[in-house]
């Protein structure tokens, strides 16, 4: 998933010198960079807002390709890693990867403190091999913990599904973009405008 930002700068010349329409690329390019560089740290503050306890990861997981004089087209994109579980975020969707998904089940499942699945060194789901186990009960596949005076009791904390629904959007990624270009890009390009002429020979 990614932005683009291009210009069309046939429009916004019209009026100008001859001077100044020389010195468009460079200011189109400094302003498009400069946007980009700014919509990235907007979608950092964004995760923020939007999302439950987002790793530094996910909050980082926005890359950006400069524009220049002989492109005048920039983006940034979602790193490839982030897309691939953030996509739910932003689209919807069904998650399904030909293998069981682990789900924690509420309210016995222990989350760290980004809200994910506790796991061991290895990246299992198994944290406390002494109590939790794999089985299946009732019909229903997972992980349990013993609990309890004897650890006589069990309960289910993370279950595993064949695919999981993701029904709400919850991360506005394009309408983040777009607001933030729109109130964003024209200003810079001015800007860059103004100091191109100032340094032109």
């Amino acid at each position: 998933m990614k932005i683009n930002i291009k210009t069309n700068n046939k429009e916004f010349a019209k009026k100008m010198t001859n001077l100044q329409k020389k010195q468009i690329p460079f200011a189109s390019s400094q302003a498009i960079n400069q946007t980009l560089f700014g919509l990235k740290k907007e979608m950092f503050k964004q995760t923020e807002k939007k999302l439950d306890r987002p790793t530094r990861a996910t909050q980082n997981g926005f890359e950006i390709k400069k524009s220049n004089k002989q492109n005048l087209t920039g983006i940034l994109k979602i790193k490839d890693f982030v897309s691939k579980y953030l996509h739910y975020q932003i689209e919807g969707g069904v998650r399904s990867t030909g293998r069981k998904i682990p789900v924690p089940y509420k309210p016995n499942a222990r989350l760290n403190k980004f809200g994910n699945i506790q796991r061991n060194a290895q990246g299992g789901v198994i944290k406390r091999p002494n109590k939790q186990f794999i089985a299946k009960i009732n019909g229903v596949s997972g992980v349990y913990e013993k609990f309890g005076r004897g650890g006589k009791q069990i309960k289910l904390i993370i279950g595993f599904e064949d695919s999981v629904v993701y029904d709400k959007k919850i991360f506005p990624f394009y309408k983040i973009a777009n607001g933030y270009i729109n109130n964003t890009y024209n200003r810079k390009l001015q800007k860059a405008l103004t100091r191109a002429m100032k340094t032109a020979r």
